[in-house]
């Protein structure tokens, strides 16, 4: 799998394909055989920190980079400006291609499939429609078993089920926001991650 690993030691590393990042470049060799999953992101922990506030948000926070708790609830998005908010988020992950899928693109053993392949990239379901809802619970039952994080958009007429909150977007104008370093935000986040673990 792609994304975060301990090993002994407390040392993180980030695995990504065919490479392994520490958060301090400690020089040693990742004990762990590289993925042979895809990947999907190249997040570049030297990056410079970011010195500028971002907002603190739900929406921001399941969007980052950072691995998912053992408390996480899959964020439902019905914001007018949804889409725009998940694509500028999905930044964070330095994407290679765009993370996000209309749900009903996939069958539910591709979207668990998805969910096995990366702990820092989150998933993100477009256009759930009232009708997905077999596959919603479905999907919602199994992800706190994947290392994947959900996100999902859709109609104000889903009926949600546990384990998923109803969220908007954070309350700035997204204009104001296009134009950050999101790329290097996210690094910097999973960078102290991996620090303080």
């Amino acid at each position: 799998m792609n994304g975060i690993h301990w090993v002994e030691g407390d040392i993180a590393f980030l695995l990504q394909g065919e490479t392994a990042q520490t958060a301090l470049e400690f020089g040693i060799t990742c004990p762990i055989p590289p993925s042979r999953k895809p990947c999907e992101h190249r997040i570049d922990l030297s990056a410079a920190p970011v010195a500028r506030e971002f907002p603190d948000h739900q929406l921001v926070s399941a969007m980052s980079p950072v691995p998912k708790g053992d408390d996480y609830r899959v964020p439902f998005v019905t914001a007018p400006q949804g889409k725009l908010w998940l694509g500028t988020l999905a930044r964070m992950s330095s994407p290679t291609s765009v993370p996000i899928r209309p749900m009903w693109t996939l069958r539910p053993r591709d979207i668990l499939a998805e969910l096995e392949k990366t702990n820092v990239q989150p998933l993100v379901l477009v256009d759930v429609a009232a009708s997905d809802r077999k596959k919603l619970d479905q999907i919602v039952a199994a992800s706190p078993y994947l290392p994947r994080k959900l996100v999902l958009e859709g109609g104000r007429d889903v009926i949600l089920p546990p384990g998923c909150d109803r969220v908007g977007t954070p309350a700035v104008d997204l204009m104001d926001v296009l134009s950050l370093p999101w790329e290097a935000y996210g690094a910097e986040l999973l960078r102290r991650h991996m620090l303080k673990r």
